[in-house]
């Protein structure tokens, strides 16, 4: 009887193994990436959905941001992926955080402008607005750039270790160097220091201005102080997410299983910017067809 149940004991089949850790952080980013599509298209295709250019600037920075972490999908498990795609996908990945907190802070200019410029009845000056555009561009090549020749000028990292290679748990490929991550860092904190200036600056302009509220009269839609608030709740969630991001890209508390939890937070950036400005009404009205439109609803930001 013994012998019966030793056999029926050594012969039960082992339990199964947990999903790698990729896997999480895989379905997290194309979450926001898929998120990120769907508030996009109605504002490109849709008459009743009108948004300020910056808007679409920190929305495509945010989806660069989704692909660049996902670039390895596939090869994240067995052999080492190309050379050519990690120094590819690290140099991304470094320049990711950089051009959305760019982005961010081009929006919050563009905001503040609106919003003076409603004030004073006066027209936003569409060269200002280009001008900001080229802002997130110009950090993704700087810092894109510079993670590529610090992977191309050594062939070696620190104690012997590839200069490029995929990291723990086959998230993505990264550089074992500080220079990207700390151009990264200080490219970053300085985006997220100035966006923050600048929300502070508005809510006092706003505050000296209150008295104005009461003698311009505005059409529905078109004065984005609502708009204004969520960009301070992205501020706090995306923003610290995006500082987190930096920190976390080179811990060495990422290769442990509790490491691997922690960078699944990396999906906050572009999912808090999903999530706060793919709530407004009518985003989700276009979707929700089956309800009927009255006329002129036009969310115009």
């Amino acid at each position: 009887m013994a012998g019966l149940v030793l056999r029926a004991e050594t012969g039960s089949p082992p339990p199964p193994s947990p999903p790698p850790p990729f896997v999480a952080f895989d379905v997290l980013q194309l979450t926001a990436l898929v998120l990120l599509m769907a508030m996009m298209l109605p504002a490109l295709l849709s008459q009743s959905v009108t948004r300020m250019k910056t808007w679409f600037n920190l929305i495509v920075a945010c989806i660069i941001y989704c692909i660049s972490f996902i670039l390895l999908l596939g090869r994240q498990s067995g052999p080492e992926p190309p050379f050519s795609l990690c120094v590819f996908q690290a140099g991304l990945i470094y320049a990711a955080p950089a051009t959305v907190s760019a982005a961010g802070f081009a929006f919050v200019i563009e905001l503040y402008l609106r919003l003076s410029s409603t004030l004073a009845v006066l027209e936003v000056s569409r060269r200002q607005v280009t001008i900001l555009l080229f802002i997130s561009p110009l950090a993704h090549l700087i810092v894109f750039w510079v993670a590529i020749f610090t992977a191309l000028s050594q062939p070696f990292g620190p104690e012997g270790s590839p200069i490029v290679e995929r990291s723990e748990g086959g998230l993505y490929c990264h550089i074992n160097s500080n220079v990207p991550t700390t151009v990264t860092g200080v490219t970053v904190v300085l985006f997220i220091a100035l966006m923050i200036a600048m929300e502070l600056y508005t809510v006092v302009y706003l505050f000296r201005r209150r008295s104005g509220f009461k003698g311009v009269r505005l059409p529905t839609g078109t004065f984005p102080l609502p708009l204004f608030i969520r960009t301070v709740s992205y501020t706090l969630a995306g923003g610290l997410g995006i500082i987190l991001v930096d920190i976390l890209m080179n811990s060495k508390a990422s290769s442990s299983n509790s490491g691997f939890v922690v960078l699944d937070l990396m999906a906050i950036i572009p999912l808090s910017v999903a999530l706060v400005f793919g709530s407004q009404m009518d985003i989700l009205g276009v979707y929700m067809f089956w309800k009927k439109k009255g006329p002129g609803q036009i969310g115009k930001v």
